[in-house]
């Protein structure tokens, strides 16, 4: 009997024991497991704390280009509010510059200018009265070019030569041109490209078959009226030849 209980006794500290082992063994993993979840958590932690920096930064980087655009945005407005105030397209704008400023008549030929002028209407009287002429002309106004809207050089063309002005145009009594006049005064060569101009009037010109008197400075009306003769019956006898 009492061997029975020794064995019992020993059989249940046994067993306390394994439990005792075991219990350990679980609580070292729970331990463990504990401590890889606190580790993750801090790593998430740390992930977080890494987004709400970005999200920070973010959030800076994105107010900073909402006022960027807002102020591009202004200047677009003021860019536009300038353009609408100052396009001379507009008459309404026109008027307004216009009535802004004083405004006072000038001799539409230069000094120098005028004898060719009094010269070229003598001229007329005397030997075509029945021909007109016109000074300062825009080149636009009496030369075109051939109408293709398929071909950009049309344009162009037109573009080169339109704003250009002669000085006297002369045209027959059915209003087609017959001569160019330029006078190279003086004021011929105040602009710095006035021979490239010039280059430019001559070309155009000569494509459209218009001649082209030149007269220099200092020349008496006698002379202007014999060139313009000379030039004139020219013109004549190659639109009847």
């Amino acid at each position: 009997m009492e061997k029975v209980i020794i064995l019992l006794a020993i059989g249940y500290a046994i067993g306390f024991y394994v439990r005792g082992r075991r219990a350990t063994a679980e609580l070292a993993q729970a331990g463990q497991q504990i401590a890889d979840r606190n580790t993750r958590l801090q790593s998430l932690d740390r992930q977080i704390a890494g987004r709400d920096t970005e999200l920070s930064s973010l959030r800076r980087r994105i107010s900073t280009l909402e006022a960027q655009a807002a102020d591009q945005k202004k200047d677009a407005e003021r860019r536009r509010q300038y353009f609408q105030d100052n396009d001379l397209s507009n008459t309404q704008n026109q008027l307004h510059f216009i009535s802004q400023c004083s405004l006072r008549a000038v001799r539409p030929v230069n000094k120098e200018a005028v004898q060719v002028l009094y010269a070229l209407d003598e001229w007329i009287r005397t030997y075509q009265p029945d021909w007109r002429f016109a000074f300062e002309v825009s080149m636009g106004g009496f030369i075109r070019t051939t109408y293709d809207p398929e071909d950009p050089r049309q344009k162009q063309a037109f573009s080169s030569y339109s704003g250009k002005r002669v000085d006297f145009l002369l045209i027959d009594r059915y209003g087609l041109p017959v001569l160019v006049i330029e006078y190279n005064g003086t004021g011929h060569d105040l602009s710095g490209d006035a021979d490239d101009r010039m280059a430019v009037k001559r070309l155009a010109l000569q494509k459209a078959g218009i001649p082209l008197l030149e007269i220099p400075e200092k020349m008496g009306r006698p002379q202007i009226m014999a060139a313009i003769s000379e030039a004139a019956g020219a013109a004549l006898k190659v639109k009847t030849g």
